[in-house]
């Protein structure tokens, strides 16, 4: 029988699902002491993944949602001191979006949790398969437009990984 590409598609997306579902709880710990809705969660993870602060027009584009559902969110976010609104220095009818310490510290745990919890599985895979899963993900990624970082010319031993 040979395989077909919906089957190893359908195979690899229930590989992911369970992948998901078994770690979800160490990740979860992290993401239930932050206690906000999911929305101002993703908000969160914008600004984050950003690495400096938004406009509400940026954060807007990113969610897919309108400017007034993006001040609700930041409203949200600003009352649980994740979030504080600033001036745009460049344009002062714009206000941005900035995490406070106390959003990037916590992102910060959760950033290194999932660390944690990615390399404890990978250094139980036999190294033959960490290249496979290297090979494969660089292809998703390339795919999907990704930009990827520099390889690493680290040599490691089936011990060190």
């Amino acid at each position: 029988m040979t395989e077909t590409s919906d089957g190893l598609c359908s195979d690899i997306q229930a590989a992911i699902g369970a992948l998901v579902s078994q770690q979800r709880p160490g990740l979860s710990h992290e993401v239930v002491q932050l206690d906000v809705p999911i929305g101002q969660m993703k908000t969160l993870f914008i600004l984050w993944t950003a690495g400096k602060p938004q406009t509400m027009g940026q954060i807007a584009h990113a969610l897919g949602v309108s400017l007034g559902s993006v001040t609700g969110l930041i409203d949200g976010l600003v009352q649980r001191g994740l979030v504080r609104r600033e001036e745009d220095p460049g344009d002062r009818r714009q206000k941005l979006a900035r995490l406070t310490p106390t959003a990037a510290s916590r992102l910060r745990r959760m950033e290194h949790e999932r660390s944690l919890i990615a390399e404890r599985l990978l250094r139980r895979m036999p190294l033959d398969d960490l290249r496979a899963l290297r090979q494969g993900l660089v292809a998703l990624a390339t795919a999907a437009g990704a930009s990827l970082p520099a390889r690493s010319n680290t040599r490691h031993s089936p011990k060190e990984l």
